[in-house]
């Protein structure tokens, strides 16, 4: 007569086993439709209002006619100031800030 000694079988964590298929699952499909899927095209009418701005693109720019028009010689300049443009943070970074 022999004696039939088995192991002890570990239960089935269906739980994390469950989870790990539904992360492989959003991956699988997150890489379809991110890399292999065509998009659909939508296709849009031009509205009249967009040809116009065709037309307005083709028109010729005179700055100097501007300068010189009456219309803006009669605005009134409200200070001298030019406006600066400043360097954002320290010319050394890796300088400790000085007292004062």
């Amino acid at each position: 007569m022999a004696i039939v000694i088995e192991e002890e079988r570990k239960p089935v964590n269906w739980f994390a086993l469950a989870i790990i298929a539904i992360v492989l699952l959003v991956v699988f499909f997150g890489s379809y439709f991110l890399f292999f899927k065509k998009p659909e095209l939508i296709e849009v009418v031009v509205p009249t209002e967009l040809k116009e701005v065709s037309r307005i693109s083709q028109l010729s720019f005179d700055p100097e006619g501007i300068m010189s028009s009456p219309a803006f010689q009669s605005f009134r300049k409200y200070t001298d100031a030019v406006p600066r443009t400043q360097t954002p943070g320290r010319d050394n970074p890796f300088a400790f800030p000085q007292s004062q």
